[in-house]
């Protein structure tokens, strides 16, 4: 248990990333960037119609393709929580099936 104290889970950190800033990386990419300036040429040579068919063609992509990274990342989620590893380690003299998470320096695995 000390051992655990010092060291820590046997575990590596996630990483999450907001759910707008991913929304905003998906409009921000070289593709979506051609869409921005088309859509500005559209707008300064007074081509509105196009402009708004640009804009939209923009946001509808980015709306499916966040929510196709959204439903993959909840997927990802769901498998990371159902699989829990174990190990068989030898700690004090005695071999024991143990969460994975829970190994630390001197186990012997």
């Amino acid at each position: 248990a000390e051992l655990l104290v010092q060291w820590g889970k046997n575990e590596l950190p996630e990483k999450h990333t907001p759910k707008w800033l991913i929304f905003l990386r998906l409009l921000s990419g070289p593709m979506p960037i051609m869409l921005w300036i088309a859509a500005l040429i559209e707008a300064i040579i007074g081509n509105y119609a196009d402009m708004g068919i640009l804009l939209a063609i923009q946001f509808i992509n980015a709306f499916i393709s966040f929510y196709e990274t959204n439903k993959a990342g909840d997927a990802v989620a769901a498998l990371k929580k159902s699989l829990k590893p174990t190990a068989t380690c030898k700690r004090d003299g005695k071999w024991a099936d143990i969460d994975a998470t829970v190994l630390v320096p001197g186990d012997l695995v």
